[in-house]
């Protein structure tokens, strides 16, 4: 190998994985986050409400990993990946809309093949991956996913679309320039966040050369424009970061290193500027990922898989601290006084609060079907 070429080759992976970058990578912005809207349309409702169902999957496809976002008229629109299998050359991004009106999905469609996005990136991909929805300043609906050229998910680069009209239409898919090199191995699953300056914090992991998470930058176009390292090392990935003021924010992470095996968690008190190394919780998780959200009211929520060693079970886990203290507030799936049987997979939970205060819970049920449950406060303080 050319002298010359070693060094360009670690220069590459020193950039890549060291955190360095270009522009103002490393430089970030001022006013701290900026607070999505709380619930406004109608007061919480004292009668507890709890409604599980399954989304439609009409080719009973393998599905995983689901996203969702509120959209006009309080209905919901969710994603998801699906195909014979997960890393098929057959996934594809589909999506389904949610009315609270009636209850009801949609029949689900794809939003982007692995065809179209080959297509429209003009580079060979092998698969695609974790969708995230998520919204900008101007309040279009973005969707982040990720494919993979070459290697598995930790060659993966990500892909940002957007959609003027709710997500009945989309623009053509674009790589998320992340590295100035090789822009490899760069993954997404927890929401984005705003910022005050107007643009949005993306919240990725990498897993080659490690597993590690930063908080990527957007500006109003999409375009990365800083990042900041939110771990190192060799264990911690799928970052989710919750806001509580334009300061203060707390996040989550996927622990994949030596038992025992507990949620990390980080924090911020400078608006994203430094985060706190990542410690461990007093919640097993079995390297699972986890979703969280501020409710209204002021409680922290996550969803996890509350075991240290398989997913077959999904909780609900309750802070009124802002993470300092946790009570598990439900078992969702796994109850052992549930008389129905288990699925072999609960996993990937994605949950959000919508503007008339109910919360929305999404996941992987057995791999099978993507599973989601409406429920309101009233019903999580009775939960037990």
């Amino acid at each position: 190998m050319p002298g010359w070429f070693r060094w360009a080759l670690l220069v590459a992976v020193v950039s890549t994985f060291g955190g360095l970058g270009f522009r103002s990578f490393t430089a970030p912005a001022p006013g701290g986050f900026a607070l999505a809207p709380t619930v406004t349309r109608a007061a919480a409702s004292a009668t507890p409400l709890y409604r599980p169902q399954l989304l439609p999957n009409s080719a009973e496809r393998s599905v995983h990993s689901a996203t969702a976002a509120e959209i006009s008229g309080g209905r919901l629109r969710a994603f998801w990946y699906g195909g014979s299998r997960e890393g098929a050359a057959d996934v594809a991004i589909y999506t389904s809309v949610y009315s609270p009106a009636d209850g009801t999905w949609s029949p689900e469609r794809a939003v982007v093949t692995r065809e179209a996005a080959q297509r429209h990136l003009q580079r060979y991909l092998r698969k695609l991956g974790n969708p995230v929805a998520g919204r900008d300043r101007n309040g279009r609906l973005l969707l982040f996913f990720v494919s993979v050229t070459v290697g598995g998910w930790a060659g993966s680069a990500i892909n940002l679309m957007a959609s003027e009209d709710e997500g009945e239409t989309w623009s053509a898919p674009r790589r998320l320039v992340a590295s100035p090199f090789f822009n490899i191995s760069t993954l997404v699953r927890g929401a984005p966040v705003q910022f005050a300056d107007g643009t949005i914090g993306l919240p990725v992991y990498h897993e080659m050369l490690g597993k590690f998470g930063e908080l990527l930058r957007l500006d109003a176009e999409g375009h990365a424009i800083g990042k900041t390292r939110l771990s190192w090392g060799r264990s911690s990935l799928q970052p989710v970061i919750v806001p509580r003021s334009d300061t203060e924010a707390v996040g989550f992470m996927r622990y994949a290193g030596s038992p025992p095996n507990r949620v990390l968690m980080i924090r911020t008190t400078d608006g994203g500027a430094t985060w706190t190394a990542p410690v461990k919780t007093a919640l097993p998780n079995p390297n699972a990922a986890v979703g969280g959200v501020l409710l209204a009211n002021g409680s922290l929520l996550l969803a996890l898989n509350h075991a240290e060693e398989n997913r077959e079970s999904l909780s609900l886990a309750s802070s009124t601290d802002f993470g300092d203290s946790w009570r598990i507030a439900h078992e969702v799936e796994g109850d052992s006084s549930s008389p129905q049987p288990p699925v072999r997979e609960y996993s990937y939970p994605w949950i959000m609060q919508d503007g008339a205060g109910d919360v929305h819970l999404l996941y992987t049920w057995g791999r099978t079907r993507i599973k989601h449950v409406r429920f309101n406060p009233a019903w999580l303080a009775g939960a037990r």
